[in-house]
Formats: structure tokens, C-alpha cells, sequence
């Protein structure tokens, strides 16, 4: 059969979608990729000899996958969705995006086994890990056993979906993880799959159950593409690299033999949970090339951490902060506010440990309400989702109450942590700036980089990024947002922050309906 894959247009590679046309090319498919921005993109394209358009994603790219399924069902062929979006709902999806088949879950034998049974006219209720219509009653199939096999995948084909054109036009400014290089060549890998936590605000599209990968599958993996792509940056996707320790060590100690070999540097970026961490690991990472890691920290109080069932401590947090900015690796991670156990005094503990640590670079941000998560059926039980569609299409990264606090009493801790983002973020202002290039003094070290290949377009500049010698974050802004943050942050009140929120909504509002977006009622959702 002939499959369009099509690629919602993002900074990010999609990885998911590579191993889908990897996995079809492997069972014998015609395969094309294009990666879609606009409805341009796909002219003249979509009208050819494809049996089906097969797309995916997450729910934060609803519209553009919605807009992928207009101009498939103007073509009239056949679409094939999957990813989180469809995972997490896949019958509200599946009738909003007018899909003919959903693949729930991992996709690589899924949509695997649904083509060959079409093509062979099997019984469609026998694959499993499907969805599809039947007389309009919507079919679930039974859930797809999560594979351990995965040594055996295909290498993802990141070809087909624009990979070659974006190492050549890629910049340090797209991605805050790639401003090592002025020329950076990202590979991105999964060496795992999932995670056996279960955080209230998390969703695990591909099942709960930790699998990995052999050491020697990944260093062949690399060592196949590092010299073909000339990779520099190899950026470990895993939801939980470090769950096997020793599989740690064991990846360091080979990743290391293997950058050897290879003339130009080559550096590492991965996710991590502080529970388990120890300082030779970080020892061992930093020598193998790691430059970053990202951390789930969430909050600084235990009763949140609780709350939230994150299985960590704030002495793990504090331990994990010191000890990774201490060797020179970057921090990424994140203070989210607004668990169901959040109060003004818990919100404080966060943000005075923030306060203190701030030069490392976290974020502060609210809970968002993933699709499907512990978090998501809350919402939808205090009536604070009353419309799942609307929801996803229009207020996916609205800030709701989700808290047991009176209204008022949230809309003040909002103001709180927004007052400490504004007159404690780390700020630096360019010492020089051209149309691709900045030279920066690092407010924490005092260090001067110019970052060369470095776009940021728009007099109003806030760009995160991180200092090249002491690997610590900061923010690259003008003069005038750096001193108007400052004041502003002084001056902001809870009655001041709840006018701005008011105006905010009903810009936001008048925006939906000059688009023509306005939401609708729905049955059924």
C-alpha cells in the first residue's frame, strides 16, 4: 500500500512518527513523509495514488491535525491517527478528526497488523490496539500487550519527514538544549519506553510498563548515524533514563569509547528522577559528554510531592540541584503550581527554594491538565471540564483552580508566583546584538560568549538560553523588559493581576470568534 505520513511542523524531530514509516517501509509500504505548516504545504500533494494519510501527535496540536484531516477527507483517502491525542481519547478523537482508524498506544505493529488486515480482508476486531466505526458505533479493540522486543524496531526514519533540511537550517536560539553549538546536529533517540510512576499530572501514551533497550542496540544505533548525519548533539528522549543504574554506568562508559573515535565533539542531554541519584553517576555522565539533564521536581513541598505521588523528597530535590549544577551540567526542570493539596503557604516553600537556587534556571508554570491523567479526571469531576472537546481545542494551557481553595484565594497565588517570576528570573541584556548573533555576559559567572548562528526576532526580547562556561540559565532581554519586569513585579497585586487575567480572557475570546473559532456545544463529549 501507499502511505502518506504527514508531520505536524514543529522545532521538534517527531520521533514517533519516524518509527511508524520505519516499521511500514520494513512490512514492504510505499512510504512519502512531508511535514505540514500550512495548507500550502500539502498542495498538490495529498491528490495522489496514496491508499491512506497516516498522522499523529499530541493533544496540544488538535488544529493543525484537524486541519491535516480536512484536506485528507477533501482528497478523499482514508486517515490513520495515533499519538497521545488519539490515546488518551480515542473516540472523542476519533469523531472530531473524522478518523476511518484509530492506533492506540505503540504504533509500529499496530498499524501494522491493521493494514495487512485490510489488505487480506480479516476481521478487523481481531488486531489488536485499534479503533474504528461500525455501523457509527465506535469499536475498541483489546489493548495491545506492551512489547519488551524493543531491540528489534527499525531505527526511526527520520528521512522521510524533513530530517535532512532540518540539520542543515537548525539554530542554537530554536531549542533552549541546543545552544552548545553554533552549528548544532541533533540526534534524537529513545533508548526507553515509558515509566513505571504514575505523577497525577502525568499521561504515559505508550502504557505504564518500563522497558528499555540493550546498551549495545543504542551505541549501534549511533554508530551508524553519528558519522552519516555528523551528529554533535545526541538528546535522549526517555520519559525516565535512569531507572536501571547500572545500565547508566554501562551506557557512559561505551558512549564515551565511542565519541573516541569520532574527530569533532559530540555531547548529551537526558531526563533523570532525583530519587536514585548518585554523585559518581554524575561523575561518570559529565566525563561521557552529558551537558544537561532534565529533572521532574514539581514542587518543594512534601505535601504536594504527596499529593501528587511523586515518590520524592525535597532533600532529594536540594540534593540533586547541587550536585548536578556543582559538576557544570545545565538543569532543566520545572516548579508547577496548582495540585489539588496547593495552599498559599505550600506555593511559599517552592518559591523561596526557588528563590534561593534560581541562578540553576528552573521554571515556574501552573499544572497543565494532560488528556487521560489522574489530574484531567479530576477536572472533569469538579465540573471544571464540562466540554473535553472544547477543552483540548480551546484551553488546553488555561490556568484552572484545581485546588480546594475559594477562587479569590488562587487567583492571589497566581499573582504570588508571578510576582516572584518577574523580580527574581535571572536577566541578562545583550552586550551585542546583530541579526544572527548575541554577545552575553552571564549574570552568574560573568563570563562572555558570543552565540553565533543565534536568531531572536522582535524588539521585545525574552530569550532563554544558557551561559556556554558555567552552564547555569538565564534569560537574554532588553534593557527596558529587564527593568519594567522588575518594577512591575514590585508593584503587582492580586487585584492588579486579576484585571490583567480579565483582560487577558477576553482578548483571547475576541481572537476565537474573529477567527471563527468560537466554541460550540457539543453532545456528548
Amino acid at each position: 500500500m501507499r502511505i502518506l505520513i504527514v508531520s505536524v511542523k514543529s522545532d521538534m524531530i517527531p520521533v514517533g512518527l519516524a518509527y511508524i514509516s520505519a516499521s511500514l517501509k520494513r512490512a514492504g509500504h510505499d512510504v512519502e513523509g512531508i511535514v505540514y505548516g500550512d495548507p500550502t504545504d500539502l498542495s498538490g500533494r495529498i491528490p495522489g495514488n496514496f491508499d491512506f494519510i497516516a498522522m499523529g501527535g499530541l493533544s496540544s496540536q488538535y488544529r493543525q491535525l484537524k486541519a491535516i484531516a480536512g484536506l485528507a477527507r477533501e482528497a478523499g483517502l482514508k486517515l490513520i491517527g495515533g499519538g497521545g491525542i488519539v490515546t488518551s481519547e480515542p473516540e472523542l478523537m476519533s469523531r472530531a478528526l473524522e478518523l476511518d482508524y484509530a492506533v492506540i498506544g505503540e504504533g509500529e505493529t499496530g498499524v501494522v497488523e491493521l493494514l495487512a488486515c485490510l489488505e487480506g480482508g480479516g476481521n478487523l476486531r481481531d488486531v489488536a490496539g485499534i479503533g474504528f466505526f461500525e455501523g457509527g458505533e465506535f469499536v475498541l479493540t483489546a489493548e495491545r500487550e506492551q512489547d519488551d522486543r524493543l531491540d528489534l524496531l527499525p531505527y526511526p526514519d527520520y528521512e522521510a519527514l524533513g530530517y535532512l533540511d532540518h540539520l542543515e537550517t537548525v539554530r542554537p536560539s530554536d531549542q533552549y538544549f541546543l545552544d552548545l553549538f553554533d552549528y548544532p546536529r541533533e540526534y534524537p533517540i529513545i533508548t526507553s519506553r515509558s515509566c513505571p510512576f504514575m505523577c497525577t499530572f502525568c499521561y504515559h501514551p505508550v502504557g505504564d510498563k518500563y522497558r528499555k533497550r540493550s546498551v549495545d542496540s543504542i551505541i549501534e544505533e549511533l554508530g551508524a548515524v553519528i558519522p552519516k548525519y555528523r551528529i554533535n548533539v545526541v538528546s535522549i528522549y526517555d520519559e525516565l533514563f535512569s531507572y536501571d543504574e547500572e545500565r547508566v554506568y554501562e551506557f557512559c562508559r561505551k558512549f564515551k569509547a565511542l565519541a573516541a573515535t569520532f574527530p569533532w565533539e559530540i555531547r548529551w542531554n537526558c531526563q533523570m528522577r532525583v530519587s536514585g541519584l548518585k554523585d559518581d553517576m554524575l561523575d561518570d555522565m559529565r566525563d561521557a559528554g552529558c551537558y544537561a539533564v532534565s529533572y521532574g521536581f514539581e514542587s518543594y513541598s512534601p505535601v504536594v510531592l504527596k499529593s501528587m505521588k511523586k515518590g520524592i523528597k525535597p532533600e532529594q530535590i536540594h540534593h540533586a540541584v547541587h550536585a548536578t549544577a556543582d559538576r557544570g551540567i545545565s538543569i532543566q526542570g520545572n516548579f508547577i503550581f496548582g495540585d489539588k493539596a496547593e495552599t498559599k503557604g505550600t506555593a511559599l516553600e517552592t518559591l523561596e527554594f526557588w528563590k534561593d537556587h534560581k541562578e540553576t534556571g528552573i521554571l515556574l508554570a501552573f499544572i497543565i491538565a494532560c488528556p487521560d491523567s489522574a489530574m484531567y479526571r479530576h477536572c472533569i469531576a469538579k465540573g471544571l471540564i464540562k466540554d473535553r472537546l472544547d477543552f483540548i481545542e480551546n484551553h488546553l494551557f488555561d490556568i484552572m483552580n484545581m485546588t480546594e481553595l475559594p477562587d479569590g484565594e488562587f487567583l492571589g497565588m497566581q499573582a504570588l508566583v508571578r510576582k516572584y517570576s518577574m523580580m527574581y528570573t535571572s536577566n541578562a541584556v545583550p552586550l551585542e546584538r546583530t541579526p544572527t548573533s548575541l554577545t552575553m555576559k552571564c549574570p552568574h559567572c560573568g563570563g562572555v560568549t558570543e552565540y553565533g548562528n543565534f536568531v531572536v526576532t522582535g524588539s521585545r526580547m525574552n530569550k532563554m538560553m544558557y551561559c556556554r562556561k558555567c552552564r547555569k540559565r538565564f534569560f537574554a532581554v532588553s534593557r527596558m523588559h529587564h527593568v519594567l519586569s522588575r518594577i512591575r513585579g514590585a508593584l503587582l497585586t492580586p487585584a492588579s493581576y486579576k484585571l490583567q487575567m480579565r483582560i487577558k480572557g477576553f482578548r483571547k475570546k475576541l481572537k476565537r470568534r474573529l477567527l471563527g473559532r468560537a466554541p460550540e456545544a457539543r453532545p456528548g463529549s
